[in-house]
């Protein structure tokens, strides 16, 4: 790998999809130490396909994904969570006749059954998520959605990762929730975890971002500071599905002037 030491997470020239259909094309990105970093684009751009390529959820068919500068494609996701790269799949995945703290046990799986880590996770955790402290002994199914996703959220973060990607964190939850998930997060980054997200609402994503990524197509169509993509006019009229005719990648030193 050729990227920078602050490098936690790249993809490299990668191509994958479902089937025999290539949904990602070729796609590069880099993912840097202590950032928030925002993957947007319409539906069916290849954003959730490329981030579970990189957590190791889908098999790459060409490129490579590295992950502090090792060449983990072929490593299987328990591993690539071994590395420090956690994933919160999209729809507040949780397992609904388990209690709370089940689901929280659950996301430390790869601890061994070390009883002291694993306490001192959940300790850690209910401090940042204080719901999912109050609602340890309640089957999460019966949790409001936004208490899902945070319990989703804390879940992954049991293992105490460098990096957590998320699919859609805002997707589906009241307004109310949204402003929370998002709180949490830029809370989260403070404590140094690095965030990687796909995200529809792309505006508010680009708003709370350090960096991001556009993809159309299957491919990264844009890529800079967060601020300069925001204020772009191309950026925008892709947000709404027009893709302008002479779209092109934006290198970091030309977002400065986007």
């Amino acid at each position: 790998m050729d990227g920078s030491p602050n490098t936690l997470l790249e993809l490299q020239d990668v191509t994958t999809g479902y089937g025999d259909v290539p949904v990602v094309r070729g796609a590069s990105m880099t993912f840097e130490k202590g950032l928030i970093t925002c993957v947007i684009g319409s539906n069916g751009a290849g954003k959730s396909t490329a981030i579970k390529a990189a957590a190791g959820l889908l098999r790459v068919w060409s490129g490579r994904v590295f992950v502090s500068g090792a060449d983990v494609t072929r490593e299987a996701p328990h591993r690539r969570l071994g590395r420090g790269v956690a994933f919160v799949p999209q729809g507040r995945i949780v397992l609904p006749e388990m209690t709370v703290r089940e689901n929280l046990e659950l996301g430390a799986h790869i601890l061994g059954g070390d009883r002291q880590r694993i306490e001192e996770a959940i300790a850690r955790l209910v401090t940042l998520f204080p719901i999912v402290g109050k609602r340890m002994g309640q089957l999460a199914g019966t949790m409001s959605g936004g208490e899902q996703q945070m319990l989703a959220i804390a879940r992954a973060l049991m293992t105490s990762p460098s990096l957590v990607i998320l699919d859609e964190p805002s997707l589906g939850l009241a307004p109310k929730y949204v402003d929370i998930v998002f709180d949490k997060l830029r809370e989260l980054a403070g404590t140094g975890l690095t965030v990687v997200m796909v995200e529809q609402k792309a505006s508010r994503a680009l708003s709370f971002s350090d960096w991001g990524y556009v993809m159309h197509t299957g491919q990264v169509v844009y890529a800079g500071a967060a601020q300069a993509l925001l204020g772009n006019e191309n950026v925008k009229r892709l947000f709404l599905g027009e893709v302008p005719e002479d779209v092109r990648l934006l290198v970091e030193g030309e977002a400065g002037h986007a």
